[in-house]
């Protein structure tokens, strides 16, 4: 039987919110990638070659001469923005707790928000990459990946993260 001062026993730590601000980016990050694979690997694109691409935001078209090098650098710098993105919610969710009481509506404006941000602003305007046009298909594809990959999930772990 269990004293009385079992029963006041405090539970394992809750993990820090780093954890999983890079947990939920990588594993956004991966399953954007995937999303990405399957698109362009229907249009005859090798997966090196897309992460290759997010290489180029650092290295340019050097990039794509990189080899596996590349490829890996490619992964973490889009694990490193993902988690970010993931952190920069939990973080404007502590100051804005609609955030939190809205974590689908919220998590999609700020996944579609998020995309632009990036991939129409911050990869043409200050990355070494040469963007190229897409399709507005591509395009809807990825806002509709950043809505159910980044930016709800991110919703999700603030949310958890409060309670």
């Amino acid at each position: 039987m269990a004293g009385r001062s079992d029963v006041f026993l405090p539970g394992p730590p809750a993990m820090p919110a780093v954890f999983w601000s890079v947990t939920g980016g990588t594993a956004a990050a991966m399953l954007d990638l995937a999303v990405a694979a399957a698109y362009w690997g229907a249009r005859g694109v090798a997966p090196d070659r897309i992460f290759q691409s997010i290489a180029a935001w650092l290295l340019g078209p050097a990039a794509f001469t990189g080899g596996e090098g590349a490829v890996a650098l490619g992964a973490v710098v889009y694990a490193g923005v993902l988690s970010g993105v993931m952190g920069a919610y939990r973080l404007l969710a502590r100051r804005l707790p609609v955030l939190r009481r809205r974590p689908f509506g919220a998590g999609a404006v700020y996944g579609a928000s998020m995309y632009g941000l990036i991939f129409l602003v911050f990869v043409p305007y200050f990355s070494a990459a040469t963007p190229a046009a897409h399709a507005w298909q591509w395009h809807a594809i990825c806002v509709a990946a950043y809505v159910s990959l980044v930016g709800i999930p991110a919703a999700l772990l603030a949310r958890i993260q409060a309670h």
